[in-house]
């Protein structure tokens, strides 16, 4: 049984050999989505197991391929479409809501209490297995394959493969190639979200959406969010986009009704991994959404991951392993030094250090604050793993290494934002053939002269104000993050003290009184981390009442 909500969403290839569900584009052809496949692609199709959509096409979807060697299911490179799936001996299940699962199985909800922990200790890493029991996702860039009642998960789309084809272009080359593959990205997803708003801060990604979004036509309103807070109002640069471009501005607020911690931002998600101030942004998108009658929301979300910022000495480290010794490297520690504002022996220093770490691959750092001993023991004898992650001791490109995890870094917000009270949500910078252009792109040239996403920033100079292009610091919601903390402090303090996390022993009680106690000296991250928390409580009390248990 095949249910749809969207039957234009929907590519079936003939006698029921399999299907796509979701946006589709051909790499090489008008940026449009296709309708169907031709004859020649679908038999190269089914003889590579669908490999070939992943090196012919790109967008939002997934796949279902039926052959005498088994059933495959692909999920795209960029996981904007979530996959999750139940196996029985006799049937499988996919959906992109883990509550399809329960409905279609009749299965009671049961929460796993041990990924539970783990989800919250790892930091926003996807891994197949989920925090519900049961219930599995397939990976961005991998395959599913059932034969024989047998099921297997392989990683079908490598980063590293892209890497690999980094050669000696020119910096101007590389700006060519990036400003083309970005265009064409944002221009086929216009295509298919109609009139839109475009959520800009001010910032270069989401002004660099918005360029793109003017040079193909579309239909668009730019939204930026102001806070209480001066950090946090944009207003001068999101003016200065929109007049540039000739599109109107609204200016929404963050608002603290928009707040309710009995409701996590990512409950619809078989994972916990969101914050309260979430929701309030996303009311104030779906007011100026509704305001102007706009048929979806487009985001800059992604740009950083995927055109590489970064403040660390690791480009450094690649340039040496890959040119060796030479006038380059001079070169790389001046603009690292000007990126960052250390002087040149701290910046090499550190460049020395990254080579001589680089041989151990990436190390995904845990986030154990106020985790139990327990669950920080786990995770120490259990670490972060995933099969992007897994080649990077044998490339020793610790630079190529971070931007492989910061694209792994992306794909939860991906996940979590995929639409919202019925209006779809684009997040075009993390589509797959930009992916693929700035993987192919030397970290090192990304932070040519001192700025930091340095080749999207010359992309886009001649279409962007001064004013935006050579920005180099940026403001955010941080400061209504403090608000609402202070707002409801007394409620956040009681649910992490004495809700299911701690019941479970998940949350060390001790560690959260202690930062309470010294609330005047709290932190951002501090703050950050203890809404994340209490945002997983109101996730693990959403699925409890579903008649779920933990186990």
């Amino acid at each position: 049984m095949l249910a749809v909500d969207d039957p234009a969403a929907l590519i079936a290839f003939p006698d029921g050999a399999g299907f796509v569900v979701g946006s589709l584009f051909h790499r090489h052809g008008a940026p449009e989505p296709i309708s169907r496949f031709e004859p020649n692609d679908i038999e190269a199709i089914e003889r590579t197991l669908g490999q070939h959509i992943f090196d012919r096409f790109w967008g939002c979807y997934i796949a279902v391929i039926r052959s005498p060697r088994g059933l495959v299911v692909l999920r795209d490179p960029s996981g904007a479409l979530p996959c999750y799936y139940t196996a029985s001996r006799d049937e499988l299940v996919l959906a992109s809501d883990p509550s399809m699962i329960f409905a279609a199985t009749g299965r009671a909800v049961e929460i796993d209490r041990p990924q539970l922990a783990r989800v919250l200790g790892l930091g926003g890493l996807p891994e197949e297995r989920t925090a519900l029991e049961g219930v599995r996702q397939v990976l961005p860039g991998s395959s599913l394959r059932v034969l024989d009642r047998q099921i297997s998960a392989q990683s079908r789309w490598n980063p590293w493969h892209f890497v690999q084809q980094q050669g000696d272009c020119s910096v101007e080359e590389y700006t060519e190639r990036l400003h083309r593959s970005t265009q064409l990205c944002v221009s086929a997803w216009s295509k298919v979200g109609g009139r839109s708003i475009l959520g800009v801060s001010g910032g270069l990604d989401s002004s660099i959406v918005a360029s793109c979004l003017q040079s193909s036509g579309s239909d668009f309103a730019c939204v930026t969010m102001v806070t209480e807070d001066p950090l946090g109002d944009e207003r001068p640069y999101s003016r200065a986009l929109a007049s540039h471009l000739g599109h109107p501005l609204l200016e929404e607020r963050y608002s603290l009704e928009d707040v309710d911690l009995d409701l996590s931002s990512v409950r619809h998600l078989a994972v916990p991994f969101g914050r309260p101030d979430s929701r309030a942004y996303d009311a104030a998108m779906l007011r100026a959404a509704k305001q102007v009658g706009a048929q979806s929301i487009f985001t800059g979300n992604g740009g950083d991951n995927v055109f590489y910022m970064s403040h660390s000495a690791r480009p450094l480290a690649d340039r040496f392993r890959c040119s060796g010794w030479s006038y380059g490297l001079l070169k790389t520690v001046s603009d690292i030094s000007t990126l960052t504002g250390e002087n040149g022996g701290k910046v090499i220093l550190h460049g020395i250090r990254a080579i001589q770490r680089s041989a151990e691959g990436y190390v995904w750092r845990p986030e154990l604050d106020f985790l139990s001993e327990e669950i920080t023991e786990e995770l120490a004898l259990n670490p972060a793993n995933h099969p992007w992650l897994e080649a990077t001791g044998k490339y020793r490109l610790p630079g190529k290494a971070a931007h492989i995890a910061m694209l792994i870094r992306m794909h939860h917000s991906l996940d979590a934002y995929r639409e919202r009270d019925g209006i779809p949500v684009f997040h075009p910078l993390a589509s797959q053939p930009l992916l693929e252009t700035c993987l192919q792109i030397p970290v090192w040239l990304q932070c040519h002269q001192g700025f930091d996403r340095s080749i999207a920033r010359s992309a886009f100079r001649a279409a962007l104000p001064e004013i935006l292009i050579n920005r180099r610091t940026k403001g955010g919601p941080q400061g209504f993050s403090f608000q609402i903390f202070r707002h409801f402090r007394e409620e956040i303090k009681d649910r992490l003290m004495d809700g299911l996390l701690a019941n479970e022993r998940i949350v060390d009680r001790r560690a959260i009184e202690a930062a309470f106690e010294a609330e005047p000296q709290t932190r951002a991250y501090t703050v950050a981390r203890l809404l994340t928390l209490v945002d997983a409580e109101a996730w693990a009390r959403h699925w409890r009442s579903t008649h779920g248990e933990l186990v």
